[in-house]
Formats: structure tokens, sequence, C-alpha cells
């Protein structure tokens, strides 16, 4: 996949070159209709073609159409990845991948490539660290695109050999009674498990937040008490990022965690979408920090104003052309670019017909003072992402 520093950098040499842009519903449950997408393909690439009427790019579309005969690698998995991109040009293909997500079936041919779409396959690109604890040792995986992989392993050093503890300082002179020896050496033992792992704690903690960087997951597993700590441990600046699981075992196979990193990711993922359209709304309605449908955000992005743009998958679908237009002005004028999902996308289209922004600066509505600017439909509740060490089980969350 490419990442989104590669897409704007693709976006940017293919601008002013006419492109032929092609995603595909490739997943399949049949293994006789593997071969499905063959004529869905033609279909769109015949309705492109007739919609062109000058000859010469009717030929330029034609090369790159034929650059795209027998397009898969032999399926990969059950059968094949759940969709498929191109972006070709008359010269041969520039791009073409598998991708991790079922996109709406599209053929265009236009100037650039239509990348719209393929934002909703960049939610795959942010990792998914799982550090898995006990009361002595942590391993740390991460988990991108589909793969898991063993970054590194951290355990607590031994100080003393097995079985040898002392009291000593201030706690030796306060026993003025007889004690049970074992008793004493337990309760020795205990603390200085609680304070090692402690130091484990903390230098986990900062190297997750190494891994995570500015936009990654966090998932936390293990000994459930051990869990817990860690998860508590973590920096302020992964809040509403993480989760502890009280079900993932510390020697859980490769395939569980995986799994529950999938998961995880899906639920963090929907709860950041709301609590990105909550805030937004707030601030269209307190301050006109927002923009919501498409003329408000036009008008917001002709004067730079955006700095956030959130589509819904259904309004990319419904308006492609505009929706593409749209994200292109928003990463020209530097903004970010989100696609929620679930149950936000549901709610941002059903209070701002799939599009809003939030803003840098207020805007002033033509023609309208700003006590009588356009309100939300209505503020949803946001819902409040507990911090790791609350313990939030990680089986929660829909895909």
């Amino acid at each position: 996949m490419l990442t989104p520093r590669e897409l704007h950098r693709l976006l940017d040499e293919l601008a002013h070159r006419r492109v032929l842009s092609v995603y595909l519903d490739t997943r399949v449950t049949d293994p006789a209709m593997r071969d499905a997408w063959r004529p869905t393909l033609q279909a769109g690439l015949r309705e492109a073609r007739a919609r062109i009427t000058d000859a010469a790019e009717r030929a330029h579309f034609d090369r790159a159409a034929a650059s795209l005969h027998d397009p898969f690698p032999a399926p990969g998995g059950l059968w094949g990845a759940p969709g498929w991109v191109a972006f070709v040009t008359a010269e041969g293909r520039r791009y073409v991948a598998e991708l991790p997500v079922r996109p709406t079936t599209l053929v265009a041919w236009r100037d650039g490539p239509v990348i719209a779409p393929y934002l909703r396959a960049l939610k795959q690109h942010r990792p998914v660290i799982v550090g898995l604890v006990d009361s002595r040792s942590a391993r740390l995986h991460r988990y991108a695109q589909g793969e898991l992989e063993l970054v590194e392993e951290l355990s607590v050093p031994r100080e003393e050999p097995a079985g040898v503890e002392r009291l000593t300082g201030p706690a030796a002179s306060a026993i003025s009674a007889p004690v049970a020896r074992g008793a004493v050496g337990t309760d020795v033992a205990q603390r200085r498990r609680r304070a090692a792992f402690e130091r484990l704690a903390a230098s986990l903690a900062t190297r997750i937040g190494q891994l995570a960087g500015t936009a990654g997951w966090v998932l936390i597993g293990g000994t459930p008490e051990w869990a817990r700590l860690a998860g508590a441990a973590l920096p302020r600046h992964l809040d509403g990022r993480a989760l502890v699981s009280a079900t993932l075992d510390h020697d859980a196979p490769a395939d569980e965690i995986a799994r529950a990193a999938k998961r995880a990711a899906t639920q963090l993922r929907g709860e950041h979408g709301r609590r990105l359209l909550g805030q937004l709304l707030d601030r269209a309605g307190g301050h006109g920090r927002a923009a919501v449908g498409v003329p408000a955000v036009q008008r917001a992005l002709r004067t730079h104003a955006v700095d956030l743009l959130l589509l819904s998958p259904g309004f990319i679908h419904a308006h492609e052309r505009d929706a593409e237009d749209l994200v292109r002005a928003a990463l020209a004028g530097g903004a970010d670019v989100e696609v929620p999902s679930g149950h936000a996308a549901e709610q941002l289209d059903r209070v701002t017909d799939g599009i809003a922004a939030r803003l840098r600066f207020a805007i002033e509505e033509p023609g309208l003072p700003r006590e009588h600017a356009p309100r939300p439909r209505f503020a949803p509740s946001r819902p409040t992402l507990q911090r790791a060490g609350a313990g939030v089980d990680a089986r929660g969350g829909s895909g």
C-alpha cells in the first residue's frame, strides 16, 4: 500500500495527466465467482470510453486500458484480496495493488488519479502496537496491513538470586514483635516484584509511545493484573488510542494476536471518528469554526480555512467527482482528510449529509450575520473513551 506521503506525491506527479483509475470489489465467497471482476471491469471500461468524444484522447484511453488485460496475480489467501486498484496512463501502469478493504467498483478517466476511494484503505496503514505482559516480561508486536511481526522483548533484570529476599533500611528496624519469617519474606518479595514491574512498565510505555508515533493504535494484553498496570503507565498522548484486553493471553498464538489487534483497531477507529464528529459539531454550533454540507465546505476550501475534512464512504460513492475535487482541494491547502466508518459514518451522513470540515478560523455565511448561521441538525453525544488503564476489553467494537 501507498503511504499518505506517497499518495500525495503520486497525485502531484499525475495531476495534469489523463489517468485511468480503476477500483474493483474482488472479494468472493464462492470459488466459482473468483473471476467475476472481469466482466465488471470490461463493462466499466466500455462506459468510460463511450464518454470520450475526442479521437486522440480515445486512443490514449485505449492504450491505458490495454495494460489492464489480466491485471490480477493468482488469487492469494482464500480467494483473493477484498479489493484492487490501478492508476494507469497511456504510457502504462503507474500503480497497481490489492486493497485491504472492499471499494465500490469505479472506472474513471480524468486528469490525475482518483484518490478519494483510496483514503479508506489508508486507515489500514496505521499500525496496532500490541504489548503482552506478565510480571517479569513484555513482548511487543506490530500489526499493520494484515501482517503481524514481533518487534522486541523486554524483561525485568534479576537483581538477586531466586529465593533470596532481605529486609534493609527502616523496614528492618520497624519490626518489634516476632513474625513468621516466611510472611516477611513474601511481603518484601511482593514489593520488590511490584517495583521491578513498574520499572519495566515505564520502559514499555516509552517504547510503545515511540512505535505508535502520532497515529498508531495500542493494545495491551497478558496477565490481567499486570496488563492493567502497564496500560495505566502509557503516556498521555496515547489517550483515546489505547485499549487493555482482559482476554488476550500473554502466550497467545500469532493468529489470535492478529485478530485481537484488528478488533482493537476497528473499535478505536470508530470511537475516534465519533469523537472527531462530535467535536466538529460543537465547533459549528458554538463558534462557527466548522462547515457542514458541500456549499459551506467549498467556501471554506476557497479561503484555505479547512484544517480537517470529513467525508463518509456513502458521500464518496454518491458524489464521485465532487468528492474527488474536494479531497484534492483539501490536500492542496494542507488539510487532513478522514473517512470515518461504522456508526461515525452513519452519523456523518445523517447529520451533515456526509461531509463536514473543521476550520482554522471562522468564515461568515454570505448574507447572514453570525447569530443566524446554520446549526447542525443535532449534536450527538460523544462517547468518552476510557484510558487504557481503565481495563476496556478489546473484544468490543464492530468491523
